[in-house]
């Protein structure tokens, strides 16, 4: 499917209004969670959990496939998840810790790093109003070379009463802002805008959306000052296949 890009505005529209503006939009119309518990603790992890997840571009709503998520191992505190699409191709291999923090796996919308410390997706127990920020390295697989500047800056937004596919769940909003510190000649940085909703009850998220912002740095006109919007994924949970004990 070709990549679809907007032009998001005129001259004089910055990186952290963008990112503000990013945001404050709306990605899910999920009602508060009724008697929800104080926190969710971290997950509990086993070598074959499996989730199966579908993708569905945010701006036009079209499909993006359908991909299965499993435990393949786990050694010390490092997770790894293979990913198998629907035609059982393997594409790809990430690494977590056990809270789902990010050790090896692409950014949003760029290229795979690596990330020491680990890219703080989420911070356990999840409590409201929780908020931390993290910067790291970020070391690109491919080229080896090293990026200082990345950083992700997150918040528990409370908790929602989440309807997916795969069921109904009380699960925890987390929002994040992300900057790769990836910048070429042509284009700065990702700014990168990541929801989860985390639900306990199948230990990851159940719905999740994902876009990212980056500035053309070759366009510089009155009407048009480059900013450019990058892929939308949204995320839906299908299935949660525990391991078998």
């Amino acid at each position: 499917m070709e990549t679809i890009r907007f032009i998001i505005g005129r001259r004089g529209l910055g990186a952290g209004l963008l990112v503000a503006a990013l945001a404050g939009c709306q990605v899910g119309q999920f009602p508060p969670a009724v008697n929800p518990p104080a926190q969710a603790d971290a997950p509990q992890l086993a070598v074959g959990d499996t989730w199966i997840y579908r993708h569905t571009d945010g701006y036009t709503k079209l499909p993006r496939g359908t991909y299965t998520h499993t435990i393949s191992a786990i050694a010390g505190d490092v997770v790894t998840v293979q990913v198998t699409a629907e035609n059982g191709n393997v594409v790809a291999s990430d690494q977590f810790t056990r809270e789902w923090n990010w050790l090896d796996r692409p950014m949003t919308n760029i290229q795979r790093f690596r990330y020491a410390p680990p890219y703080r997706a989420f911070q356990f127990p999840l409590q409201a109003d929780t908020r931390w920020s993290v910067q790291m390295k970020a070391t690109d697989v491919a080229t080896g070379k090293v990026h200082d500047l990345a950083r992700v800056d997150g918040k528990v937004d409370g908790w929602k009463r989440v309807t997916v596919p795969a069921g109904t769940f009380d699960a925890v909003a987390v929002h994040r802002s992300a900057y790769s510190g990836v910048e070429i000649f042509e284009r700065t940085q990702e700014y990168i805008v990541e929801d989860d909703w985390y639900a306990p009850a199948v230990n990851n998220v159940a719905a999740g959306s994902y876009r990212s912002t980056y500035r053309d740095k070759t366009q510089n006109g009155d009407d048009d000052d480059g900013w450019r919007s990058n892929d939308w994924t949204r995320v839906e949970l299908l299935e949660y296949r525990p391991a078998r004990k």
